[in-house]
């Protein structure tokens, strides 16, 4: 399927494991490039509309399809679309390696991670752990899931556990939130169509169940040790899938110079495909500006200001030189006036 993307590439994560990775290029060269990890069940196609927005910007993403997600079948045989990882740590490592190869083919550009959902998840163990050390200029986070809105019976949290290390590939069907995710019926329809088309998955493992639990309580734990890079956040109030308060609480134990948090009441769980999303777009943007040297920016063009301030200076000097070939004049005055007397 196509989503307006300028090209598609294959990233080899492993050795055995192939990720499409979708691209929207500007025409110019890229200010700055977000690479996007996509939610839980979604896919790399999801990213279009930012990705569109941004690109007007002269700013790239790249998405790729994550494990067991989207086209994954297509370059991975034997496997399906469903919701199933075996680790974290594996998100974490296919992360990392995107951005070192899109960073050596893109030198000098600075490079954002933007997330959503269970990809904002995986956003947040990337930066407590293997991002450390890296140029990442900062991190965007839409809708963390930290916690399941709806909370989980502890005997189906042992259960799934149990189940994990037996039958980790066993899949179950969850409630269906598609017609929650967003108050956009264009997109909910279109999220319908990736559905019916096999691109979007309906079904989650129970390795994932486990593992994300085990994922979301030791993020939890440690965004307290959060230091050096700049997060932008967007909580919805009326997220039907991740727990915002869980979220914001969270989120605002990280050092509040490096954190800049927007919470929208009346958003579903896609902030970044609710209809209020250009709003969103727009304050990520002006953030973006301010990391990249926005503000040296403005202070560059400080002195290109201050030059034609110096000019006009410059030239009023000869004018002061001047002032002494008037004194003949100022001594000519008196002619004038005895004239008027007669």
């Amino acid at each position: 399927m196509n989503f307006s993307e300028t090209s598609c590439e294959v990233f080899q994560a492993d050795e055995s494991t192939r990720l499409l990775m979708r691209i929207w290029m500007p025409k110019n060269k890229p200010r700055a490039i977000f690479l996007a990890i996509h939610g839980g069940m979604a896919h790399a196609g999801d990213w279009v509309t930012p990705a569109l927005y941004f690109m007007k910007k002269d700013i790239a993403t790249y998405a790729p399809d994550l494990r067991w997600h989207g086209t994954f079948p297509q370059y991975n045989l034997g496997t399906k679309v469903f919701f199933h990882i075996d680790s974290y740590d594996q998100y974490v490592n296919d992360i990392h390696n995107m951005y070192t190869w899109i960073s050596e083919r893109h030198p000098g550009v600075p490079v954002f991670i933007l997330s959503h959902s269970n990809g904002a998840l995986i956003a947040l163990k990337y930066a407590l752990t293997r991002a450390k050390g890296t140029d990442i200029k900062g991190f965007v986070v839409s809708s963390p899931w930290l916690k399941n809105k709806v909370e989980v019976p502890a005997v189906m949290i042992s259960l799934s556990k149990i189940l994990s290390k037996i039958t980790p590939t066993m899949a179950v069907a969850p409630e269906p939130l598609t017609d929650k995710l967003t108050h956009d019926q264009g997109i909910t329809a279109r999220h319908h169509a990736d559905e019916s088309a096999g691109l979007r998955g309906t079904k989650v493992s129970v390795r994932l169940g486990a593992e994300s639990m085990k994922t979301q309580g030791w993020v939890i734990e440690n965004m307290r040790y959060w230091e050096h890079f700049p997060l932008f956040a967007v909580i919805a109030g009326q997220d039907h899938l991740a727990d915002p308060d869980v979220s914001e609480e969270t989120l605002r134990t990280i050092p509040s110079p490096l954190l800049t948090l927007t919470r929208y009441e009346q958003n579903f769980h896609e902030n970044f495909n609710e209809i209020n999303r250009e709003e969103i777009y727009g304050q990520i943007a002006q953030w973006m500006e301010k990391l990249m040297g926005g503000g040296a920016k403005k202070s560059a063009a400080a002195p290109a200001k201050a030059k034609p301030k110096a000019a006009p200076k410059a030239k009023a000097k000869p004018k002061a030189k001047a002032k002494p070939k008037a004194k003949p004049k100022a001594k000519a005055q008196p002619k004038k006036g005895s004239s008027k007397k007669k």
